[in-house]
C-alpha cells in the first residue's frame, strides 16, 4: 500500500463520523417523541414535524452542501457544518418553546447535512467504480453501528434525565468532529483547473437532473429510505399507543434493524466484485420487498408483537444494506469531477422524498401496524419495479465491478 493509500484510508473514520452526526441528530430523539408532545403539549403530527423539519432542512443543505464544495472545497464545508450543528443543539437545549426548537432543528439539519454529502464526495474524489462503491458502504456500516445504539441511548436518556439532555450529547459530538476535521483533514477536492464556477455547477446539476437513469436511482435511493425512516418514525407511537411499550424498548427492537442493515453493508464492503453492483442492488431490493409483504401478513394474521414485527424488519433491512450504496455508488458515478453536484442532487431527492412519506404517514393512525406496514409494501414495490426496469434499461451497457 502506497503512502498515499494508507493516508487515504485513514481518512475514513472521520468521514464515517461526518456521516453519522447527521442520523444521530434525528434518531436520538425518536424514542422521546411522545415526551416532547406531551412537553410543549402539541399533538403528535405536530411533534412528528421536529423530525420533518429537520428533513426539510437536512435536504436543503444536502442539495447546496456539494456544489458549494466543489466550488470552495470539502474541508471548510464540513467543518462549518458540524461547529453549526454544534450550537443548534446547544439552542434546542434550552429552547422555551415548540417555536424556538423547531427553528434550533432546522439550523441543526442544516448543519449536519453537510457530514454525509460531503463525505461522499470526498469519497468520489478518492475512489472510483466498484472501489467507491465498498467505501461508501464502510462509510454505512460505520455510521449505522454508531446509530445503531442512538434510540436507545436516546430512549435511556428521555427516561432517567429528561429528553433535553440528549442535546448535550449532540453539542459535544459535533464540536470534536468539527474539531477533528480542521485538525486532520486533507483538501481532496481536484485543483487541476476545473471550471468550478456557479454557472458550470448549475448547468452540470441540470445535466445530471436531466438523465432518467439518475432519476431512477433516485427513486431508489429515495424509497429505501423512506421504508426505513417512516418505519422507525411510527414505530415507538404504536408501541407506545397500541402496546403500552416504554421508549426504551423501541430502542432495543431498532437494533434488530441495524444489525441487518450493517451485515448487508458488511457484504457490499467484502465482496471485491464476486457481484456486479447492478445484481446486489436488484437481489437486496426484492429481499425488501418479500420481507415488507411478510411482515404485513404477520401483522394480518394477529402477530402484532413487536419480536414478530421486528423480526421481518432484520432480512429487510439487510436488503437495504445490499441495496443503498450501490445505488449512491451508481447515481454519484454519473458525474465524474462534479461528485458534490451529484451527491447533493441525490441526497436532496431522497431526503426530500422520505420526508414527504414521512408527512403524510403522521395523518395516519398509530393505534395498528397495519397502515405503517401497507406503506412499506407500497415503497418496497416501488423501488423494486425500478431497480427491474432500471437493468434491463442498462444491461448492454458495462456494470461496476
Amino acid at each position: 500500500m502506497s503512502t498515499q493509500d494508507a493516508r487515504y484510508r485513514g481518512l475514513i473514520p472521520l468521514l464515517a463520523a461526518c456521516s453519522a452526526a447527521g442520523v444521530i441528530g434525528n434518531f436520538l430523539l425518536l424514542p422521546a417523541l411522545p415526551d416532547i408532545a406531551l412537553t410543549y403539549g402539541v399533538p403528535t403530527p405536530q411533534a412528528q414535524l421536529t423530525v420533518t423539519i429537520y428533513l426539510v432542512a437536512f435536504a436543503i443543505g444536502v442539495l447546496f452542501s456539494g456544489p458549494l464544495a466543489d466550488r470552495y472545497g470539502r474541508k471548510p464545508l464540513l467543518a462549518g457544518g458540524m461547529l453549526v450543528a454544534a450550537a443548534a443543539s446547544a439552542i434546542a437545549l434550552v429552547a422555551p418553546d415548540f417555536s424556538w426548537f423547531i427553528v434550533a432543528r432546522f439550523v441543526q439539519g442544516l448543519g449536519a447535512a453537510t457530514g454525509v454529502t460531503v463525505s461522499r464526495a470526498t469519497v468520489g474524489d478518492l475512489f472510483a467504480g466498484s472501489e467507491m462503491a465498498r467505501k461508501i458502504a464502510t462509510l454505512t456500516m460505520a455510521m449505522v453501528a454508531g446509530t445503531a445504539m442512538s434510540p436507545y441511548l436516546g430512549g435511556l436518556i428521555a427516561e432517567n434525565l429528561g429528553w433535553r439532555n440528549g442535546f448535550w450529547f449532540l453539542f459535544a459530538g459535533s464540536s470534536i468532529i468539527g474539531i477533528a476535521i480542521l485538525r486532520y483533514l486533507p483538501e481532496t477536492r481536484s485543483q487541476g483547473g476545473a471550471d468550478n464556477s456557479f454557472g458550470k455547477l448549475w448547468r452540470e446539476s441540470l445535466a445530471v437532473i436531466s438523465r432518467p437513469v439518475f432519476l431512477a436511482y433516485v427513486i431508489q435511493a429515495g424509497m429505501v429510505y423512506a421504508l426505513f425512516l417512516v418505519f422507525i418514525s411510527v414505530a415507538p407511537f404504536v408501541m407506545a399507543t397500541s402496546l403500552g411499550r416504554p421508549p426504551s424498548d423501541f430502542g432495543i427492537y431498532y437494533l434488530f434493524l441495524s444489525v441487518g442493515y450493517f451485515l448487508g453493508n458488511m457484504y457490499v464492503s467484502k465482496s471485491r466484485g464476486r457481484l456486479s453492483a447492478t445484481t446486489m442492488m436488484t437481489r437486496g431490493l426484492g429481499l425488501q420487498f418479500v420481507f415488507a409483504v411478510i411482515a404485513l401478513v404477520l401483522a394480518l394474521m394477529g402477530y402484532v408483537d413487536p419480536i414478530y414485527v421486528f423480526a421481518a424488519q432484520f432480512p429487510l433491512c439487510i436488503g437495504q444494506g445490499l441495496a443503498l450504496p450501490n445505488i449512491m455508488a451508481r447515481g454519484v458515478g454519473l458525474a465524474p469531477g462534479y461528485t458534490g453536484v451529484a451527491s447533493s442532487v441525490m441526497g436532496f431527492g431522497q431526503i426530500a422524498l422520505s420526508a414527504l412519506c414521512l408527512q403524510l404517514m403522521s395523518f395516519a393512525p398509530v393505534d395498528s401496524w397495519i397502515p405503517i406496514l401497507v406503506f412499506c409494501v407500497v415503497v418496497a414495490a416501488i423501488a423494486w419495479v425500478a431497480a427491474l426496469l432500471l437493468q434491463r434499461a442498462t444491461e448492454p451497457q458495462a456494470q461496476i465491478s
